[in-house]
Order: structure tokens, then sequence, then C-alpha cells
């Protein structure tokens, strides 16, 4: 396969995190999540450019980030200080890469949790984990909406639920498919919804 083109594990890797992506050219890759707008908002694109030290063709990645500072951003409103960061290295040699870099730090869970407001969707999640987990998880002082049950057993609201849908792979994050990616050495956690 060609570094320029996008394989199937990539295409559905990008599913499974509920994006879009759209390829408008061949040097042109983007990905988006459903913010309720027509279009999506940008999570983060790739394009292909020549690098800055050997100018050789390399995908220049661009994601949308928040500082770590801004709490504003696990308040279920659009963070404040938002923006879209490029990677300063000179680019990546194949498209699955930069993808991947896209996903490892992109955040936009504050969007998604957002619309959840907007929209007046209430609703929880529960998850059954490991007791010491659970007692972290809960234990957060943000996001706001996580209760430890006892036995291992969490409770999530749809809010909380959309803003780890929107965090990096880096970081616990929730699928498509609502499995919990806490953390990356064990299994994804199952959610089921509650209401």
């Amino acid at each position: 396969m060609a570094r320029d083109q996008l394989d199937a594990g990539t295409v559905n890797r990008v599913k499974l995190r509920g994006l879009v992506l759209r390829q408008p050219d061949r040097k042109t890759v983007r990905i988006y999540a459903d913010d309720g707008s027509r279009e999506g908002l940008p999570v983060g694109w790739a394009e292909l450019a020549p690098h800055p030290y050997h100018r050789r063709p390399a995908w220049q990645t661009v994601y949308r980030s928040v500082p770590g500072d801004d709490s504003s951003y696990w308040r279920g409103g659009i963070a404040r200080r938002a923006g879209y960061t490029p990677m300063d290295y000179g680019g990546s040699d194949e498209i699955r890469l930069a993808i991947d870099e896209i996903l490892s730090l992109a955040r936009w869970g504050d969007v998604l949790a957002d619309r959840e407001i907007r929209a007046s969707r209430t609703g929880t999640y529960a998850a059954t984990m490991d007791p010491v987990q659970a007692e972290w998880l809960a234990g957060l002082d943000a996001p706001k909406g996580i209760t430890h049950l006892g036995g291992g057993r969490v409770r999530l609201t749809n809010v909380v639920v959309a803003l780890f849908r929107g965090s990096p792979e880096s970081q616990p994050y929730v699928d498509a498919r609502d499995r919990f990616h806490l953390d990356p050495m064990d299994p994804p956690i199952p959610l089921s919804r509650e209401s």
C-alpha cells in the first residue's frame, strides 16, 4: 500500500472513535466529530507538503488541542482556550502515522458534552471495573458526574461519557461501541446505558 493511501485499519479506527474521515484530494485528510452542525467539528487534519528540512513530501499534522490548565474543558461547555496545534517536527512519512497523531493528541469532548447539554439530553451509564480503578475514577476532581457505587461499579452521566468520547487515545476514552478504554494495558470496559 502506498504511504499516501488510507488503509482499512486506520479507517476503522477513526470510525470506532465515532469520527468521520474525509479526503477531498490525495494531499489532504480531514477528521470531523459530529457537533450537530452540517459540516462537523474539525478534530484534526493532515496535508502532504514538503518537509521543512529534507524537502521530501511529508504529512504535516494539525490537531484540536486544549491546554491542560483550561479547567473549562471539563465543565460541559466549549473550552475557552481550545485551538489548533500543528506538529512541529516536520511531518510523517505515512498518512496512517499522521492520523495516529491526531487520534492520540486531539481533544473534542467538550464539544460533544456541550451538544448533550444544549439538547437537554439526560441519562447515565454504568460500568464494572477493578475496584481500585473505580475508586480512582470516582475520586477525580473533574469531570463531575462520576459516582462510585461500590464493588468496582461506577455510574457516569451522559455528559461525562461525551467528554471521554472526545478524549485523546493517549488518555482514558470511550469508543463508539460504548467501551471505556481506561488503561491501555487492560481490555476495554463495557458501558451499559441505564437510562
